[in-house]
């Protein structure tokens, strides 16, 4: 069977006026996943990863763990991109206030209060799921994970048995790829999803017909610095 590495992006730069970057201190998460690798002597036979910034700066370090014998090149692929959270809540913040008033408070907090994000994020999450319709400019949940599902066929379809690829994501895209492996719910998937830990690794062994999941939010290489504050969840 093959080894799939799904690695969540270092810490972005929330509360700054672009987000898509990694912040000073995910660029010493990305570095030490790099080092985890290379002291574990874990060698890829391939990198893949998300267009959004902050996931490709988290992959360039990862070319040093490739196989001698293979192109140094990292595969970017929309596919792995995260949802739109923003357009998620855009599209959604109508009905929630009308349900509940005292979300509107929220709004103008998001880009600077982590807890007034989730909270809203969470109410509009719900809806999104309940709805079948597509609004514009986006994409539906079940055309999310469907997204996600054929970008990891792809993945394993070129990669072939036996190959160990890694693949640096977000959190969304995680989540889906654990409901293909677990047989989730859609509830279920979100939820798991607001505990995946910037720059965590969660293992896949895979074969033709199945994917098994064997380890979850691994952050021992961010543990065992013994800075606690290594270890962020956005």
């Amino acid at each position: 069977m093959g080894d799939l590495y799904v690695i969540r992006h270092a810490q972005a730069s929330f509360g700054r006026d672009d987000y898509d970057q990694l912040s000073e201190l995910g660029f010493r998460q990305a570095g030490l996943i790099e080092t985890y690798f290379q002291k574990a002597g874990v060698r890829f036979d391939a990198v893949y990863c998300g267009s959004l910034k902050r996931q490709v700066a988290t992959a360039e370090p990862l070319r040093s763990c490739l196989k001698a014998d293979v192109p140094t090149e990292i595969t970017i692929s929309e596919a792995f991109n995260e949802y739109d959270s923003t357009a998620v809540i855009q599209t959604q913040f109508p009905h929630l206030v009308r349900e509940d008033p005292a979300l509107e408070q929220d709004l103008p907090r998001l880009q600077t209060d982590q807890k007034a994000l989730q909270r809203l994020l969470e109410r509009a999450l719900a809806r999104w799921l309940a709805s079948a319709e597509p609004l514009e400019g986006l994409e539906t949940w079940e055309g999310f994970n469907r997204r996600v599902r054929e970008g990891v066929i792809r993945i394993l379809t070129e990669s072939g048995p036996g190959k160990t690829v890694a693949l640096v994501t977000s959190g969304g895209p995680l989540s889906a790829i654990l409901k293909m492996a677990l047989s989730l719910s859609d509830q279920e998937t979100v939820q798991l999803s607001w505990q995946v830990r910037n720059a965590s690794v969660s293992t896949f062994k895979y074969n033709r017909n199945r994917l098994t999941l064997s380890s979850f939010n691994n952050v021992a290489h961010l543990e065992i610095s013994g800075e606690p504050g290594l270890v962020t969840y956005r």
